[in-house]
């Protein structure tokens, strides 16, 4: 049969894009399916996702007949100086991985874009990077995970490695190292500060200023897509079910935040009991499966923590590290994944590591000049 790429019109095309996975990832147990309906309405640009207020995307599939062998996104982003694809699967064959390559790059040519860059699912604020190392190892919330073949498929067709993103494993069965905790209250001591949890019940403005620190915060990091209020916020409320068995902590300083940490309660065991849907028969089973699994997790991710510029190198980060690792081990968890850290981000990866973390799966981004 022969190959053909084209993009995405209409809701089949988007629905043979959505479920494309699932029969390549069939016998995979550490693949972890979105929830369906959740991925409908990020990549449907008429529902209005934030992420499409700023950025162009495009959609392509690639079949052989009426099989559906493959598929891509192209992202335009103008907080981003290259042009992004990103939510590639694909079949074990270079000449549909090309074909997919090709068709995202003249579609990003076209925009005035010269370098292509990826995968992210769709911006660095979302899912990053292609899995290299650690294929035995399931992925924790908002990680991808793709075969062993891929990074083949990617090389084959010349893109080369960009920068490595690294996930690291914190033991909480273990004690806190005790040179964290003596920084802490010495940091403690020095500095008058308040350590406050997140306000739920005031959301909307709580992710104002979170926003706002966030933006700051990783400004200077490698790749980074500022959030718009609207991004945030929607993400925000995304995760507050989450949040409610979770930690999130500010740190304030006369009255004004100055730095934040997250360790959510890892959701990908209760999205792989789901197996994508919420909803089954009329019955809502999917959910059922999702609640008595995230009942059982142990696990959480550390998924930011951020200090204003002003006041880097003052410990601001230390009391969120050591406040964090102490509730999450109250709130039962044994195990936390920090990811991603930049490669190159050596304080982030000195702090993590004097947390107590251990190296453990990499994933890589990859470009190539258009």
């Amino acid at each position: 049969m022969p190959l053909t790429v084209s993009p995405v019109v209409g809701r089949a095309d988007l629905t043979a894009f959505i479920r494309l996975p699932y029969g390549l990832y069939a016998a995979v147990p550490h693949w972890t399916p979105p929830l369906e309906s959740e991925h409908r309405t990020f990549l449907d640009p008429r529902r209005r996702h934030p992420f499409h207020d700023i950025a162009d995307v495009q959609l392509f599939l690639a079949r052989r007949g009426r099989e559906t062998v493959g598929r891509i996104a192209a992202v335009d982003d103008p907080r981003l100086t290259q042009g992004v694809f990103g939510l590639f699967e694909c079949v074990d064959d270079s000449e549909t991985a090309a074909a997919l390559f090709d068709t995202a790059s003249e579609w990003l040519r076209s925009r005035g874009r010269d370098t292509l860059l990826g995968p992210l699912n769709l911006s660095t604020n979302h899912e990053c990077g292609l899995l290299v190392d650690g294929f035995d190892t399931p992925p924790v919330m908002q990680m991808p995970y793709n075969p062993p073949y891929y990074p083949g498929l990617f090389e084959a067709y010349g893109l080369k490695g960009a920068k490595d993103l690294w996930s690291w494993t914190i033991d909480l069965t273990a004690p806190i190292p005790a040179r964290l905790t003596r920084l802490r209250d010495r940091i403690a001591e020095r500095h008058a500060h308040t350590l406050r949890s997140l306000d739920l019940d005031r959301l909307d403005s709580e992710a104002a200023v979170l926003q706002q620190m966030y933006n700051d915060a990783w400004s200077d990091n490698w790749g980074f897509a500022p959030m718009t209020e609207r991004e945030f916020l929607y993400a925000a409320r995304d995760f507050t079910p989450l949040l409610r068995h979770s930690v999130a902590k500010i740190v304030e300083i006369d009255g004004r935040p100055v730095g934040f940490g997250m360790i959510l309660r890892d959701a990908a065991p209760a999205l792989r009991a789901a197996g994508g849907r919420l909803w089954r028969y009329g019955l809502p089973l999917g959910a059922v499966r999702m609640a008595r699994a995230l009942r059982r997790t142990t696990g959480g991710r550390a998924l930011l923590i951020g200090v204003l510029e002003e006041y880097r190198n003052q410990g601001v980060d230390v009391l969120l590290r050591v406040a964090g690792l102490e509730e999450a081990r109250a709130l039962g968890m044994r195990t936390i994944d920090a990811s991603w850290t930049l490669e190159n981000n050596t304080s982030a990866n000195r702090g993590i590591a004097a947390m107590g973390g251990v190296r453990g799966v990499t994933h890589r981004l990859y470009e190539r000049s258009l």
